[in-house]
């Protein structure tokens, strides 16, 4: 689980509870550093039963270039969308829509390359979500302009209805911030459910910040957590 993000805790704090009851997922009890192995976490997998297996996913066309952020704030760019992990199960798992905060160099570079997407790889795989489930990337880039972020939201808006993910995993202080048009401070945005375009909506920290601060690696497994509870449609 997390040993895949390379970071040792015993008893990670669990993720604050919202507004339903959510079923329960593993919790991690000992992470040490396994990147270069890619072990896959032990235990069952936490399965999304249904009927019928969801419709395969048609390729995702990229978003306008020019996205920005409101009220003279920076302007975002929303990379293509790309399916990851096509090995894994769909229907026996969720379908995760990942917005992942990344330099504006890494824009077009292969979804895990690098020591922040090797992370975001270890992540995920701490998540199980190579396993089971459909998981899509897009990358968030922030630039320096300004202007509207009606386009970056009506790009998005179009990708979840066409996704139609279970939950919706941004990474990346200020992507949230700029999505959910808040100025809250981060960590009363994380450990709680959000609403966006009729998705549900966790957020926590992107790759390369967690590169920085590896003493919240802890704190981003919560929230991979609180993302998978909200993946399980409740009994």
């Amino acid at each position: 689980m997390l040993r895949e993000m390379g970071v040792r805790v015993w008893q990670p704090a669990e993720p604050r509870p919202v507004d339903q009851p959510l079923p329960e997922v593993p919790v991690a009890t000992d992470f040490v550093a396994a990147a270069a192995s890619h072990a896959p976490a032990a235990g069952p997998l936490v399965a999304k039963k249904q009927a019928v297996a969801p419709a395969p996913l048609a390729p995702v066309p990229a978003p306008p270039p020019a996205m920005r952020a409101a009220g003279g704030s920076a302007a975002w760019q929303l990379g293509a969308a790309q399916q990851l992990y096509p090995d894994a199960a769909p229907a026996a798992g969720a379908r995760w829509l990942v917005l992942a905060e990344t330099p504006a160099s890494a824009l077009d570079a292969p979804p895990f390359q690098g020591d922040a997407g090797r992370l975001l790889d270890n992540m995920l795989r701490a998540a199980r979500l190579h396993r089971a489930g459909t998981v899509l990337l897009a990358p968030l880039v922030r630039h320096a302009a300004t202007g509207s972020l009606a386009e970056v939201h009506a790009a998005l808006s179009a990708l979840v209805a066409q996704a139609q993910p279970d939950v919706l995993l941004i990474m990346g202080r200020l992507a949230a911030q700029a999505l959910l048009a808040t100025n809250a401070p981060f960590g009363k945005l994380r450990g709680q459910a959000h609403d966006l375009h009729g998705a549900k909506v966790v957020v926590t920290y992107d790759a390369t910040y967690l590169l920085r601060s590896p003493a919240d690696k802890a704190k981003a497994w919560d929230d991979l957590c609180l993302a998978m509870r909200l993946s399980v449609p409740a009994a």
